[in-house]
């Protein structure tokens, strides 16, 4: 039987639950099965284990959007955009950026 990515990160999860590279892993696995509360689960698990460098706030923000969460999507946002441009990723700082602006219209 074959081992799919998901059952690879939760047996990974299991072994070490501070894993952060697992909790990203499985925060963009449960995203393509829009599990989004899964995805804020295991987001927010990973950005307390570390320092993002904006794109996990991102994903977080787009998961709290999908549940109706505007203003906790405009914190994850706002977050991520500090850490983008603390990370020297301008690109991404102005992506969410972008994300933010479409929330006031």
């Amino acid at each position: 039987m074959t081992t799919t990515r998901l059952e690879a990160l939760q047996k990974m999860l299991a072994g070490n639950p501070n894993n952060p590279m697992a909790h990203y892993g499985l925060a963009n696995e449960y995203w393509k099965r829009a599990d989004y509360q899964a995805v804020v689960k295991h987001l927010t698990a990973y950005l307390e284990t570390g320092d993002d460098q904006g794109a996990g706030y991102r994903l977080l923000g787009q998961a709290y959007q999908r549940l109706g969460d505007v203003a906790a999507a405009r914190a994850a946002w706002e977050q991520g955009q500090r850490a983008a441009e603390r990370h020297g990723h301008p690109t991404m700082a102005a992506e969410i950026g972008e994300l933010l602006a479409d929330l006031e219209t």
